[in-house]
């Protein structure tokens, strides 16, 4: 995270705070304050640079997550990272993959 993200990050953490309060009471106590900001600022606001974006813009978009928003992008991070034939070798690979032979 680049310095002026942790200065927006500070400025902004009691909003911040009072999302992830909002997700306790719903029983969503797995979401942390940096999942919520890492979501924002990676899904969100990936297109933007810090110095476009309003403070009033920043607070409504924190307000507008909901727990599936960061679940869901979760997923897709961990399906896009992992190789699922890493411990496969070639040989098995290719037994999986290759043409039926009858």
């Amino acid at each position: 995270m680049s310095m002026q993200y942790e200065q927006l990050f500070e400025k902004i953490r009691p909003a911040i705070d009072s999302k992830i309060a909002e997700f306790r009471y719903f029983q969503y106590d797995a979401i942390t304050a940096e999942e919520l900001w890492r979501y924002c600022v990676e899904k969100k606001w990936r297109k933007k640079k810090i110095e476009q974006l309003r403070l009033y813009e920043v607070i409504a978009t924190i307000f507008s997550v909901s727990p599936s928003d960061i679940v869901s992008f979760n997923q897709v991070e961990f399906l896009q990272s992992n190789n699922w034939f890493e411990e496969v070798n070639t040989e098995e690979l290719q037994l999986l993959l290759g043409p039926v032979k009858t």
